[in-house]
């Protein structure tokens, strides 16, 4: 075994958390749809904030559909103002167009624009949430139930790794266009740079997305998409211990995956049929094993991200921040017109063939 899959075994191993409740995960092929490698894939868990990649989701379908434009209007109403953080915390009646609302979600995780945009794309938060749970029983999340759009505490708020591997797959293939959204290293408001919290995107080459997530009781969340020589991958990981540990796990399954190390064993299923029955039993509650600070859950940049890195890297400039913005909205269209599409900066490609084949040649 190479020495640092030995150093990383190490330091997870020595946390008396992580021996007691090791995560939940999944590694799949995104363009194939099979399953190279998981565990406890489908016990019931926390979403946190991996709950915006649905929030997400439905509103790129309303773009798609001529329903909203990017310029149309996300309003700040004073329920949405009033969700704890992580929040940009604008002041009720703020506008912000479609575009910056959706990078402020993605990136920032505001919980105060993902009800906004709810409330933009439903109506209302009850009736986006309505959308939620029939949009997650059309993609086949079978053990997935929605309470509110931006995963903040809630007892009947779970997912499981396969489905949320499902909900990622969703977005990446059905929203090819907007898949620059999901890989913004950080945004830029007026004189304040807002950094992402998946460190893969600046230390892991090839990452291209998606979405992390924290509360007490869910552990750290990771979902992530990665290219290199033209395959991409899709790891979940939920319920780590800090956020430098789960980024050195999803780094670490991504090694392997894009090695073709298999662990699972046995045949390998496809994500449509694996585990797609409902899961059963109460979720995986994180509070026992330490991970809670109630002071700051559901924020992940009051938590403290310090550790060490093996798998990851240090870090290089991808982009520079987004910047974004407050109005910049057109009125709401009067019928179903084309959306505009804005451009953003495209991730560069991860050019590794020599060194991808030869791990992997290693491996077989």
């Amino acid at each position: 075994m190479p020495f640092r899959y030995l150093v990383v075994a190490a330091l997870l191993l020595v946390s008396p958390a992580f021996a007691a409740s090791p995560p939940a995960y999944i590694v799949v092929d995104a363009d194939t749809g099979v399953v190279l490698n998981h565990r406890e894939a489908d016990q019931p868990w926390y979403p946190a904030s991996l709950t915006k990649l649905m929030t997400a989701y439905l509103t790129l379908k309303a773009l798609e559909e001529g329903r909203l434009e990017l310029t149309s209007p996300v309003k700040v109403s004073s329920h949405a103002l009033a969700q704890p953080p992580s929040k940009m915390g604008f002041k009720v009646g703020t506008v912000i167009n479609v575009d910056n609302a959706l990078k402020m979600m993605l990136v920032k995780s505001a919980n105060d624009i993902a009800v906004a945009i709810a409330e933009t794309v439903g109506g209302s938060e009850a009736s986006f949430v309505e959308m939620m749970n029939a949009e997650a029983r059309r993609l086949g999340m079978a053990s997935t139930r929605f309470s509110n759009p931006n995963g903040l505490p809630d007892d009947g708020q779970v997912t499981t790794a396969r489905d949320t591997a499902v909900l990622a797959r969703a977005v990446w293939f059905d929203f090819p266009d907007y898949r620059s959204y999901f890989g913004i290293p950080a945004i830029k408001v007026g004189g304040r740079t807002l950094p992402s919290s998946n460190t893969l995107l600046e230390r892991y080459r090839g990452t291209n997305g998606m979405k992390t997530g924290y509360i007490c009781a869910s552990g750290f969340n990771m979902v992530v998409t990665a290219t290199r020589s033209g395959r991409t991958l899709i790891v979940v990981v939920l319920g780590e211990i800090s956020s430098s540990v789960r980024g050195e796990r999803a780094a670490g399954l991504l090694d392997q995956g894009f090695a073709r190390r298999l662990f699972a064993g046995g045949a390998r299923p496809q994500l449509a049929s694996f585990a797609a029955t409902s899961a059963t039993g109460a979720p995986v509650n994180m509070r026992q094993f330490g991970v809670c600070s109630p002071r700051t859950e559901g924020d992940e940049e009051a938590v403290d991200r310090a550790g060490p890195r093996v798998e990851l890297g240090p870090r290089f400039v991808l982009m520079d921040p987004v910047p974004v913005y407050t109005g910049r909205a057109d009125p709401p269209p009067s019928g179903p017109r084309f959306t505009a599409k804005v451009p953003l900066p495209r991730l560069a490609p991860y050019h590794a063939e020599g060194a991808v084949e030869a791990a992997a040649t290693a491996a077989d």
